[in-house]
């Protein structure tokens, strides 16, 4: 029976990229949490930013704090 997995690991592959981390917007974030509050469904969501679902469901549970500093940090530029 052949072996499942190749005998060279796939991070050692030159040819496969390796997945960068997106630093995403608050405003983004604000879009994705309205969107999900409106009823749309995840995938679509995850599909229109081109995040992936956990990404997008990570987002939608961090909804209050996210609010909270965008409001504290639009009060906090308003002010001053």
């Amino acid at each position: 029976m052949p072996p499942k997995c190749p005998a060279t690991s796939s991070a050692m592959s030159p040819s496969i990229a390796k997945n960068t981390r997106k630093s995403l917007t608050p405003e983004v974030k604000l879009d994705i949490i309205h969107k999900h509050e409106r009823g749309e469904k995840t995938n679509s969501v995850a599909c229109h930013h081109g995040l992936t679902p956990s990404t997008v469901s990570t987002i939608f549970k961090s909804a209050h704090s996210i609010k909270r500093a965008v409001t504290n940090a639009t009060e906090h530029c308003t002010r001053g």
